[in-house]
């Protein structure tokens, strides 16, 4: 059981395995790369890239993936998954975080929803192909994970959404050509209230299942301008935590802005000694290992 930090700011709390940064967040803007931290990008998801080109944005016949598009779950602006030089210029940039820190983990190395894109360049590619529409799109994204992985030489964890069962249709994403390239995946389950942990104890159930590769989850703890009253409590991350470790999860990644707001979580964690008490009754190696972490922190925090 392997905890990690998830940053926007390079800075490290105690009492973790690993330490990954938002060194390119979905804004576009790019942080310098800390060689002792994982460094995350965010691929095709880059308001500024889309600021400086619109004419890249993704395509559909709902609307281009755009903020404000309220047919789909985006809340940032997307380049077009096929856009050469886009994707040239993100290779190279991994390449370069590849040789300036332990890993490179991304995230949106993927088609932006469902029907997307429906740009002139996509559809003539997608009629060259002679394939159909959602086995196209899938060879797209599987080809582009090849060409990371001869860029990235060293860890690789490609981030997924949760959903096990439509990522084909949606994204095309296909986990058993990712697992082909990726040396963990980091499935993404953010959200600002986890009082209903049965949910995301099923969609752990359901990547157990169908990954190949080890798998981390990510929690939300506190982001970026937030209202502490609009978070989740350090009881419903540390109690959905357990329930996705029983279910089969490698490790957890943690998200705040800075490590202040971590160090918080961990002395909440801590002081809920009640809390811990009851979830080691949850049974299970991995649940057991889970609280001895956080057993740990006492001394730190």
């Amino acid at each position: 059981m392997k905890l990690g930090t998830y940053t926007f700011q390079p800075e490290k709390a105690q009492g973790f395995d690993f330490h990954v940064l938002r060194v390119k967040p979905e804004t576009g803007i790019r942080l310098e790369p800390v060689p002792d931290m994982h460094s995350n990008i965010a691929v095709f998801a880059d308001n500024i890239a889309v600021r400086n080109h619109p004419d890249w944005i993704s395509q559909s016949a709902l609307g281009p993936a755009k903020m404000g598009n309220n047919n789909y779950n985006i809340y940032w602006n997307v380049v077009c998954a096929t856009q050469p030089d886009h994707r040239a210029e993100q290779l190279s940039y991994m390449q370069e975080l590849d040789q300036h820190s332990p890993g490179v983990w991304l995230n949106s190395q993927y088609f932006a929803d469902h029907g997307h894109c429906t740009c002139p360049r996509c559809i003539e590619l997608w009629r060259k192909s002679g394939l159909g529409w959602l086995e196209w799109r899938r060879k797209e994204i599987s080809a582009y994970m090849e060409q990371i992985r001869e860029r990235v030489n060293k860890e690789l964890v490609l981030c997924i959404q949760p959903d096990p069962v439509s990522s084909y249709e949606r994204y095309g994403v296909d986990f058993d050509d990712f697992a082909k390239y990726a040396d963990a995946f980091n499935v993404v389950m953010f959200s600002k209230n986890y009082a209903t942990p049965w949910y995301w104890e099923m969609l752990t159930r359901g990547f157990k299942k169908l990954l190949k590769k080890p798998f981390y989850i990510s929690l939300y703890v506190f982001g970026p301008g937030d209202n502490p009253k609009d978070v989740p409590t350090a009881a419903e991350i540390l109690t959905v935590s357990a329930r996705c470790a029983r279910a089969g999860a490698d490790g957890f990644l943690f998200l705040t802005d800075n490590a202040s707001q971590i160090q918080e979580f961990q002395k909440a964690a801590v002081a809920n000694v009640e809390l811990r008490n009851r979830l080691k009754t949850y049974g299970g190696q991995p649940v057991q290992e889970l609280l001895d972490r956080v057993s740990i922190w006492e001394k730190l925090v």
